[in-house]
């Protein structure tokens, strides 16, 4: 082993792997091939003499001295991209910037017209939808694909930071003209009508029973769509209900002729995060992307 300090490019190939998972997705991180992403691995071995990584089926699992290793230089390492990213300069007035995120259905319209907004004139976003897989939901930020995200949940992953941005109501909606719902919806009207619901799950749970205790494995099911406005469309056009975030019935109320309610159960309101890589927390353009988004989120998202 050299008691020479490894080349810093070397460790920055070895976090990324540790970080990303795979020497794929950290050669996507870092704008390389696999095959360079290998040959720093196998050069970094060299150096300090431990073997770091060990084939698992198609990928690699840390050893023991990675693990430690990593947990040593990943902060100065993050210390040091700040230092760089510091050095960076970003104008809102002047500086050409294209931001890319992934938000939750019932904010996207929001998100979009806060920045086609004349007054960023060369700031501009483009919003993805949220992934379907559990296991993936963070991918998109961590081989950055996306600036930021939101989503329902605070982040479980070391490498990613957040900040509440707004808690907000759901309801149940009906169209106007039900033959049975009038005004007002009890439990046992919910309960015994036939729903449309939300396909997508998360932590293998549908989206409502993350907010309420009540069996809601109780309804009638008869659609499940990929989309709320999916639902929505089908609701005003059938008899069946559905549950949606309050300021997506709102944004649709009067042109699908829809009722909305409270539900007449307990629950609890729907909080949105904004998720960011840490290393990013100083970088000029992205504080200021961050900051324009928990600001939006207190004048219109909450609305």
């Amino acid at each position: 082993m050299s008691n020479e300090i490894p080349n810093l490019n070397l460790l920055t190939v070895f976090a990324a792997v540790i970080e990303q998972g795979s020497l794929s997705k950290a050669a996507e991180h870092l704008s390389t091939n696999q095959s360079t992403i290998s040959t720093s691995l196998g050069r970094l071995k060299a150096k300090i003499g431990q073997e770091l990584f060990v084939r698992s089926g198609r990928g690699v699992v840390q050893t023991a001295y990675a693990s430690s290793l990593y947990s040593q230089i990943k902060n100065p390492i993050q210390e040091l991209n700040t230092v760089f990213q510091d050095l960076g300069t970003f104008d809102v007035d002047s500086s050409e910037r294209r931001f890319v995120m992934t938000a939750p259905e019932h904010l996207q319209s929001s998100l979009l017209n806060l920045f086609s907004d004349q007054k960023y004139k060369k700031i501009s976003l483009e919003v993805f939808d949220q992934p379907e897989d559990d296991e993936k939901v963070y991918d998109g930020l961590l081989t950055q694909k996306f600036d930021v995200m939101v989503d329902i949940f605070p982040p479980n992953h070391p490498n990613i930071e957040s900040v509440k941005l707004f808690d907000g109501d759901f309801v149940i909606v009906c169209r106007q003209n039900h033959p049975r719902i009038n005004g007002q919806i009890t439990e046992s009207q919910y309960l015994a009508e036939t729903h449309a619901v939300l396909e997508r799950t998360r932590d293998k749970k549908r989206s409502l029973a993350h907010h309420t205790n009540f069996d809601i494995s109780q309804r009638k099911v008869a659609y499940h769509g990929r989309s709320m406005f999916s639902n929505l469309l089908l609701c005003s056009q059938s008899d069946y209900i559905t549950v949606v975030p309050l300021s997506m019935a709102l944004q649709f109320k009067t042109h699908l002729k829809l009722q909305l309610f409270t539900p007449p159960f307990e629950y609890k309101k729907i909080s949105n995060y904004l998720l960011w890589l840490k290393k990013f927390n100083q970088e000029p353009s992205h504080k200021w992307f961050r900051e324009a988004l928990i600001e939006a989120s207190q004048e219109r998202l909450s609305k």
